[in-house]
Formats: C-alpha cells, sequence, structure tokens
C-alpha cells in the first residue's frame, strides 16, 4: 500500500461560463502576464477553479486595448475602467462571462480571446455552491396571482 495519495487535476470541456476572479497578480514566468485565479460559478462545474495567464505588452508591461487581459477588465470594470485609476485589486470578486477552453495539449483550463464579456443582467445573481444552501429554506415560493385565467 502506498504512502502516497494522488489528486488528478480537473480540466472541463469547452463551454461558456460565469466566472468570478479570485485573485489577480503579475506574472513574470513566461514574459510579461497576469496571473488570474478564477472560479467558475453556477452550472455542472460549479466551484471549479483555475489560472488564466493573458499577456502583457512585451515591450512595455501595458495591457493594450484589444488583448485578452483588456477585455477582461473591461468586463468586470466597465468601460473606461483605465480612466478611474483601477487596477488588479479591483478585479478580486468581480464576475464575467467567457468561454472555458483548453490548452492545445489539454492539460489545463483558459480563457478563450474573443469571448469575454459582462455578466449579462439574468446572470448577474447566479449563487455559487458555497453560497447557496438549499436546506436553509431559501426556495422562494411561486407568485400565480398574475396569471390570467
Amino acid at each position: 500500500m502506498s504512502d502516497l495519495t494522488f489528486a488528478p487535476k480537473e480540466v472541463i470541456e469547452p463551454e461558456s461560463h460565469l466566472l468570478e476572479v479570485l485573485s489577480a497578480e503579475i506574472a513574470e514566468q513566461y514574459g510579461p502576464q497576469l496571473a488570474l485565479k478564477l472560479k467558475v460559478v453556477g452550472g455542472e462545474h460549479d466551484g471549479h477553479a483555475f489560472t488564466d495567464y493573458p499577456n502583457r505588452d512585451p515591450n512595455t508591461g501595458q495591457v493594450k486595448e484589444g488583448s485578452k487581459a483588456w477585455s477582461i477588465f473591461e468586463a468586470c470594470l466597465g468601460q473606461d475602467f483605465y480612466k478611474r485609476g483601477l487596477g488588479l485589486k479591483d478585479l478580486v470578486g468581480r464576475r464575467f462571462v467567457a468561454r472555458v477552453a483548453q490548452t492545445k495539449t489539454g492539460s489545463r483550463n483558459k480563457l478563450e480571446h474573443g469571448t469575454i464579456g459582462p455578466v449579462p443582467p439574468e446572470a448577474a445573481e447566479v449563487p455559487s455552491k458555497e453560497s447557496s444552501n438549499p436546506s436553509e429554506g431559501g426556495a422562494e415560493e411561486d407568485d400565480f396571482d398574475d396569471i390570467p385565467l
């Protein structure tokens, strides 16, 4: 019997999800990047967390308009976010929608550039499994009084 336990990495299939930013940091290991720890909110993969590494400009380190990083900032903080002096710390706790894909090797999840956007109003209040507990009587009664008969 082995004295080790093993935890295989979970990689989910490509699909669009509501995501929450858990942490946001500057990364430099493979050139100028950001390291964004993200969590799926709602649905079959609720709670699945992964890290995405959007690039920054290789010469200046800036986040350039049109980049994946810019799209994330704009989806989370709104247009003209850069005029309001907002930064990485302002992303934490914010939500956005995007297609979660797999790397070419299938070794991890990442965001698919070009699919990132703000949370639509109908998805704004999706609870995660950590924040919802059906045993607490959270179900609301349906109101059928306004249905014409």
